[in-house]
């Protein structure tokens, strides 16, 4: 099998190693395509011109895209590394019941780390990540994706991640216009800032924190104790992709264990292959910022469908919040 594959995806988020593998075992060409957020891929996908062959869709961009007929049905028959998953991801997701349009690449959570030669507090909170926000002010990122920014500051004050009628949005509002003046930024790409210095605290992913940590950076990674969100982004195959055979061919080179191993220790997200994670070592299967424990997973929540006015809400909030000055 020949060709090229356009795979579009975040930054840093794939092994170079496992590109090469695939490019050297199937004689092919893989052309990466970067963009820096969901919010980007979502408006990639619905634009004209031609589509990637593959994409990693968080769960809820896979439900958006299915949605309007932009992703394609798998063909499970092509897939036979898909028995190497844990049941739970195979079959009950909320966003693919089924696994008819998306496979899982990992999951994770959303919190916050910061640099603990820098920030000599011991936060453990919502209410400490904006309290913090204020004493190092303009040292401090948040994520550029709503969903994420906006769930923080609803989990703050007691409510629900989704939520999305008008009193918590409006309580949710306030806070983070009080936090707006105090950051550097809105960064998905936040790892550079922490490894300068630029960045002492930042809303982002576990495994952002573990590859941080890897690396010798003094970060630690905090699951609020207000709760915060469980996550999963996928691998999928666009509708019209130019190479739908190549493509079912990387997502199952994707899913043999040693390669989801490897990934796994790339990314150090949390991988959903019960082969692969049996390949992992102690120290990866058993921390618990990668592999929460179910008191704090009982705390998390998945970010789930919002209706057309609770969605338009948020949309509302957190363009207020972008534009504030």
């Amino acid at each position: 099998m020949t060709g090229q594959l356009t795979l579009l995806t975040w930054p840093d988020y794939i092994s170079p190693l496992t590109l090469e593998q695939f490019e050297a075992e199937y004689q092919a060409k893989v052309n990466l395509e970067i963009v820096p957020s969901a919010v980007e891929l979502i408006e990639r996908m619905k634009s004209d011109g031609t589509m990637p062959d593959v994409l990693c869709p968080p769960d809820y961009a896979v439900r958006e895209l299915d949605a309007e007929g932009r992703l394609a049905a798998l063909d499970h028959a092509k897939l036979s590394n898909m028995g190497h998953l844990e049941k739970r991801f195979q079959i009950g997701r909320p966003h693919d019941a089924e696994s008819r349009v998306s496979i899982i690449k990992d999951w994770g959570t959303t919190g916050f780390m910061y640099r603990t030669d820098m920030i000599y507090e011991e936060p453990k909170s919502w209410a400490d990540f904006w309290q913090l926000s204020e004493k190092f002010s303009g040292r401090v990122t948040v994520l550029d994706s709503p969903g994420e920014v906006i769930g923080a500051a609803l989990k703050m004050r007691g409510q629900s991640y989704n939520a999305s009628s008008l009193d918590p949005l409006a309580g949710a509002r306030d806070d983070l216009l009080n936090l707006k003046p105090h950051l550097l930024a809105f960064e998905t790409n936040y790892k550079p800032l922490l490894i300068s210095g630029e960045t002492c605290m930042a809303l982002g992913w576990n495994g952002d924190a573990a590859a941080l940590i890897a690396q010798d950076i003094p970060i630690k990674y905090v699951i609020p104790n207000e709760g915060s969100q469980i996550w999963e982004d996928d691998w999928a195959i666009a509708e019209h992709a130019l190479n739908s055979e190549l493509a079912h061919a990387f997502l199952n080179f994707v899913m043999r264990p040693e390669i989801a191993a490897q990934e796994a220790r790339y990314t150090r997200y949390a991988t959903g292959n019960r082969a692969a994670l049996e390949l992992l070592d102690d120290e990866m299967r058993k921390d618990p910022s990668t592999y929460p424990p179910d008191e704090i997973l009982q705390k998390l929540e998945v970010g789930m469908p919002l209706d057309e006015d609770g969605q338009k809400r948020r949309e509302d909030v957190w363009n207020e919040l972008k534009n504030y000055k």
